[in-house]
């Protein structure tokens, strides 16, 4: 299983990504300076079964309370760290995650948000755990402390990335693209193509050469043109080019499989494992 993960990492970025286990799961991890650690969770290695086979990590899905609990309990024990996983709404707010810790001891539904911060000496305690299925993981390292944020289409033009850095200490100085939707599979109509083209010009709208075929979107370059305006250079931003629906094999993709699908995961944490 781990083979396959690191097989299909594009060559380019091979060098700056391990592949390992957590537990049965072939998790993908990129190198990043200490203190900081990110992996992304694959759909492979867990106890869930049926449509959400096998590491689904989503509470939403009905009838999995208790595998998703397993599924979550090797990553709590892989980091050392409590678990906190917001809900998540296709929104732009980003809190630090003892913020969204305190509100969920405080409130009985803390406000939903797409982003986490992380921050080494008010966060060593805890995990954050975003969940995916086709949109982007975006992970912002900055001098201080992280940023790790959901993106969909409607996060990417309003600005999740830009929150995402406004939230942290200090400006970023690198990111990562986790697996998502590609440029290859993420067919739009002309409106959203027309509102992409509007935020981040032309190039990331892939024209079809036959008259009437749908556009495409290169979100991956719509969100490294977004971390470059926060000063990242592009030569910094860390993409394995991993579509999930073209390897819904190790990933769960809505797109090929609808809402009825289990969730991967964006695992962060700072210092030691």
């Amino acid at each position: 299983m781990s083979a396959a993960l690191a097989e299909r990492i594009s060559h380019e970025a091979r060098a700056r990504f391990a592949v390992r286990m957590v537990g049965s799961t072939p998790v993908l991890e990129p190198v990043l300076p200490v203190p900081f650690r990110v992996y992304f969770t694959t759909r492979l290695g867990g106890g869930s079964v049926g449509a959400f086979a096998s590491m689904n990590l989503d509470h939403r899905s009905a009838g999995e309370d208790s595998a998703v609990d397993d599924n979550r309990r090797r990553i709590a024990v892989d980091t050392g760290r409590r678990l906190v996983s917001p809900e998540q709404v296709h929104g732009l707010r980003v809190v630090g995650a003892a913020e969204y810790v305190a509100a969920e001891r405080g409130v009985a539904d803390p406000a939903p948000c797409d982003g986490l911060t992380l921050n080494p000496m008010l966060d060593g305690d805890l995990a954050a755990v975003l969940l995916f299925a086709d949109c982007l993981p975006i992970v912002l390292c900055g001098e201080v402390d992280m940023a790790v944020a959901h993106g969909g289409w409607r996060g990417i033009v309003g600005g999740i990335v830009q929150q995402a850095g406004a939230a942290m200490t200090g400006p970023p100085g690198s990111a990562v693209i986790g697996p998502s939707i590609g440029p290859c599979c993420f067919t739009v109509g002309q409106d959203v193509a027309g509102l992409f083209a509007e935020r981040f010009g032309e190039g990331v709208v892939l024209r079809p050469k036959e008259e009437g075929g749908p556009p495409r979107v290169d979100l991956w370059e719509a969100a490294t043109l977004a971390a470059g305006e926060m000063g990242v250079p592009r030569s910094r931003v860390l993409n394995p080019r991993l579509c999930t629906v073209c390897n819904n094999d190790l990933f769960y993709s809505y797109r090929v499989e609808g809402p009825v699908t289990g969730r991967h995961a964006c695992v962060a944490w700072t210092g030691a494992a």
